[in-house]
Order: structure tokens, then sequence, then C-alpha cells
């Protein structure tokens, strides 16, 4: 009787055992599975912050006789930049204009004479005249910052 008794209760020792095991396993799965999830929610969250700092664009704005540097609004920068990006751009050379600014736009340098609104590529050898209009709307954005025109 003591053997079937120490038999019955090393069988329910061992059932017992193998019901946590598979108990745990589950709940590993499970948390397992959730980890994954987190991860594929984390990093989707980081390649929209990354997008979003890529589509975000910087600039300042400094008066060519001044050490002086103002940053620019993104909105500000997003006009000024669509005005570059979109306008027709003169490849013979750059414009005789005595420049009064210095624009740095996503880190490409830019100067422009606010009396005749053209900009000014040296790195690239081209300049940009802009229309009366392009040019009120640059000029009121800069005129924020410094004094245009030469002094």
């Amino acid at each position: 009787m003591k053997r079937v008794l120490a038999l019955f209760l090393v069988l329910i020792c061992m059932f017992s055992l193998v019901a946590c095991d598979k108990a745990t396993e589950s709940v590993i799965d499970d948390e397992v599975s959730n980890m994954s999830e987190v991860d594929k929610n984390v990093s989707g969250e980081t390649e929209q912050t990354q997008q979003a700092i890529v589509e975000s664009i910087s600039g300042t704005i400094t008066r060519i006789d001044e050490d002086k540097i103002y940053d620019l609004t993104e909105e500000e920068v997003k006009i000024i930049a669509d005005v570059i990006e979109n306008g027709t751009w003169n490849t013979e050379g750059t414009a005789e204009c005595a420049n009064d600014c210095k624009l740095i736009i996503d880190e490409r340098t830019y100067y422009y004479h606010s009396e005749c609104g053209t900009f000014n590529d040296n790195e690239n050898n081209q300049n940009l005249s802009v229309t009366a209009e392009e040019k009120e709307s640059i000029n009121i954005i800069l005129a924020q910052y410094i004094t245009l025109g030469l002094e």
C-alpha cells in the first residue's frame, strides 16, 4: 500500500510539473509575442520620427556685413526653399548684384540681393531672379531679422 501511495504521489508531482511547464511556456510565448508587437510599434514610430526629421528643413539668415546669425522658422524656410527649388536658374554664372544677405537652407549657401530679388549660388555658379511677388514675400520674411539693402 505504501508503494502504491508513493507511486501515486510521484505521478501527481510529475503531472503538476508538466502542467506548470506548459503554463509557463504559454506565458513566455505570450510575452515574446507582446514584445514583438512593442518592437514593431517602436520601430514604426522611429521610422516616422526619422521621416519627420528628414522632411523638416532648417535655415538661417545673416547680413553680409554682420556676424549675427538668425534662425528662420520652418514655415519661412519652406516659403523661400519653394522659390529656390521651383525657380528657373540661370546657369551662366552668378549675377553682378551686390548681395546684402547670406541664406543657408539645408546646408546650402545662397547669397541674396534684396533690392533686385536675385539669389546667387556661388557653389554651382548660377543665379535666380525671382518675380516681384516672390521678392516681396521673401523680403517681408528677411526684414523681420535683418536690415535689408546696402548701407
